[in-house]
């Protein structure tokens, strides 16, 4: 059985991720530079922190997102 607690980071992660990536959206629409590059920031950092759960924390069987 996979970890509770990573499944419910797994889930927080993809959720602000697929914020961000809407939010960026937003304002490339809006031609808002610094908020891009806010929330392409932000999705870098949550992208590693998914990518170090993965290398080092979860289990090699599973894949959450």
């Amino acid at each position: 059985m996979a970890n509770e607690y990573s499944v419910a980071i797994h889930d927080y992660i993809s959720g602000n991720i697929a914020a961000a990536e809407k939010n960026k959206i937003n304002a490339e629409h809006q031609n808002d530079l610094a908020t891009i590059r806010y929330y392409q920031g932000q999705l870098e950092e949550l992208n590693s922190i998914r990518q170090y759960m993965v290398d080092k924390i979860d289990l090699k069987t599973q894949k959450y997102y």
